[in-house]
């Protein structure tokens, strides 16, 4: 098993985010652990081989953002172990069986789905506020949003100039620029994205993502081509799972069976079987704890928007594993 021709490739979402070296290693981090917990051999050959996971790190191209501080940045480490600890407690009971009540699972776990769904709410505004800041930047100011796309466009085309296969890990607003620049490199016709329109994206993961609202769709270069055949999405991407946790409010218009997977399937630029090429994962548990701070010392602890929480799900490690040693149906 040769894993050097891989890449797994990550854009995180909204831009308040700790440095770009933390934040890659807290990444790299949960998803090795995660892969560790069934796959020890593969886990250890990604610690030998860093080269494989590569961040695209756009938060700075905000003109307002500010990285996260040290002291910050080490009570959130501490929240990022807690989230690993149970991951490897409860191995992969952390994800919700299918045919498995959900109210059972969650209160299993000492938690009432009432309750998480409500504390939900107290922290959809600073998360929506943010998120529709971000969101506001990347459709009025092409030049900003042109940097934000701009660190995926140069990782995604040096892994293919490499000849290596790539599972691109996307969260929230990270899943609609990866989308977005998706969808350039299938159809726009300048030469820097024409040379790669054969290539592909082996894995197309979405987590915590907003690309179910059609106001976020109408941002997209792609809203230019509704209702026309192929160039109303990209068609470089071989397999597409979605991941959406349970009370997570960026990702509540969660169902892509019904707003991509179908159409795509069925004009043919994505694979009608297996049916597991295209996959919703909804109802997850995410148990990511916010990082307590002065001003949110009364508010709701649990972010089930988090990326820590779906970077540790038991069915991105073993999809990831599959990749990895080249064994995706």
């Amino acid at each position: 098993m040769d894993v050097t021709k891989k890449r797994i490739i990550m854009i995180h979402g909204l831009a308040s985010k700790p440095p770009e070296d933390e934040l890659h290693r807290l990444w790299v981090k949960c998803l090795i652990e995660n892969i560790h917990i069934d796959n020890k051999l593969i886990a250890n050959q990604l610690n030998d081989n860093p080269q494989i996971f590569v961040s695209t790190y756009w938060a700075n191209a905000t003109p307002h953002h500010i990285e996260d501080d040290k002291a910050y940045v080490r009570k959130l480490k501490n929240q990022v172990d807690k989230v690993i600890d149970e991951r490897k407690k409860i191995k992969n009971e952390f994800h919700v069986g299918v045919g498995e009540k959900v109210s059972s699972f969650f209160k299993e776990r000492g938690q009432d789905v009432v309750k998480l769904l409500a504390g939900a709410l107290t922290v959809k505004d600073d998360v929506m506020k943010a998120f529709l800041h971000e969101t506001y930047l990347y459709d009025e100011d092409q030049y900003i949003a042109d940097k934000i796309r701009k660190p995926l466009e140069v990782a995604l085309a040096s892994a293919w100039d490499d000849g290596c296969d790539v599972a691109l890990l996307s969260h929230s607003m990270g899943s609609f620029v990866a989308y977005d620049v998706l969808w350039r490199f299938s159809h726009r016709s300048l030469p820097e994205y024409k040379k790669y329109s054969h290539k592909k994206v082996q894995m197309f993961v979405t987590m915590g993502s907003p690309l179910g609202e059609p106001t976020v769709r109408d941002l997209l270069f792609s809203r230019f081509h509704k209702n026309k055949g192929v160039r109303e999405f990209p068609g470089n991407i071989e397999r597409w799972h979605n991941y959406a946790c349970l009370g997570d409010v960026v990702s509540h218009y969660n169902d892509f069976e019904k707003i991509f997977f179908n159409d795509m399937r069925k004009i043919g630029i994505l694979a009608k079987t297996p049916k597991y090429r295209s996959i919703d994962y909804v109802n997850l548990h995410n148990p990511f704890e916010v990082v307590t701070h002065s001003g949110n010392k009364n508010s709701e602890k649990r972010n089930p928007h988090e990326s820590y929480g779906y970077l540790v799900q038991p069915r991105l490690g073993t999809w990831l594993a599959d990749f990895l040693r080249g064994d995706l149906k």
